[in-house]
């Protein structure tokens, strides 16, 4: 399944590397101002949307031929973006041990400020945009005309994208992300009864067997998104935000929104897999 989260907006599996320092952490309302200012909103009912054509495209593996509807409507309620932010905001209050409010201060001065507001709107936009397989496959044209130019320009803006990526650590995080979905998503198959004799570890080889492939289509996805994406900011703005990223706040904040999607996604994933499950076992969902 398809669970690519980038940037300022979408981070999953973002790893903190630092000890957390002795300082209050943020209340409630303060995380949920944070949610807003991150616009999160709009992103997840871009992820519902994401879903959809997810649950279409695995449907005849799943069913043999094209999604029920029970299929379709299990899978709009399930990623449905009142629901999810409520999720997404428990989740961001159990993951903020990490985030003081000395963090969350520098981060919200970073996405208030005109820069960080641009890179949030310049990431949704693309991401919905990216829904069409046509502007997707531009974004990809984009990003392989980057990688062959020659011209010095063409290769700092790909040597910036590059960098925004390991300062955000988007490889390894939505890779993890994905695998611990399909995880999740087995485990709903599993609970609804309609995969029967598959242990833990049958699961688990199962999941690492597409690693390979999971990282090949993140990549193949994600370097194309940035090209497009950020085509509008310049190559000072772009160094503004790696370097950001790389600052306590900017991993704390990585760290907390880890969590919150980790939860958001198990919830959704296992989700899917019993609603799967049980229309698979003929049974109501």
């Amino acid at each position: 399944m398809k669970n690519i989260v980038i940037g300022a907006l979408f981070w999953v599996g973002m790893v903190f590397h630092a000890a957390a320092p002795a300082a209050a952490q943020p209340a409630p309302a303060d995380l949920r101002a944070l949610g807003d200012v991150l616009q999160m909103d709009k992103t997840l009912s871009i992820m519902q949307r994401e879903a959809s054509q997810n649950a279409q495209d695995i449907a005849p593996d799943l069913f043999g031929g094209a999604a029920p509807a029970q299929w379709r409507a299990a899978v709009t309620a399930l990623f449905d973006p009142a629901s999810a932010r409520a999720e997404f905001d428990k989740g961001l209050a159990l993951g903020a041990a990490n985030l003081n409010s000395a963090h969350l201060a520098d981060a919200m001065a970073f996405f208030q400020s005109p820069l960080g507001q641009r890179i949030i709107s310049l990431e949704i936009s693309t991401r919905e945009a990216m829904l069409d397989e046509n502007i997707e496959a531009a974004a990809q044209d984009v990003w392989a005309d980057m990688q062959a130019s020659p011209l010095p320009a063409q290769t700092q803006r790909t040597s910036l994208l590059n960098d925004i990526a390991a300062a955000n650590d988007l490889i390894e995080s939505n890779v993890a992300a994905a695998l611990n979905g399909n995880f999740a998503f087995y485990q709903g198959l599993i609970d609804a009864g309609a995969v029967d004799g598959l242990s833990p570890d049958d699961m688990l080889a199962d999941v690492w067997a597409a690693e390979p492939q999971v990282r090949t289509d993140m990549q193949d996805w994600l370097f194309p998104f940035l090209a497009m994406a950020y085509a509008p900011l310049n190559d000072a703005e772009l160094q503004s935000y790696i370097d950001f990223a790389q600052t306590a706040a900017g991993r704390a904040l990585n760290g907390a929104l880890f969590a919150a999607f980790d939860a958001l996604g198990a919830v959704q994933s296992r989700g899917m897999g019993l609603a799967a499950g049980r229309l698979m076992a003929g049974q109501d969902i």
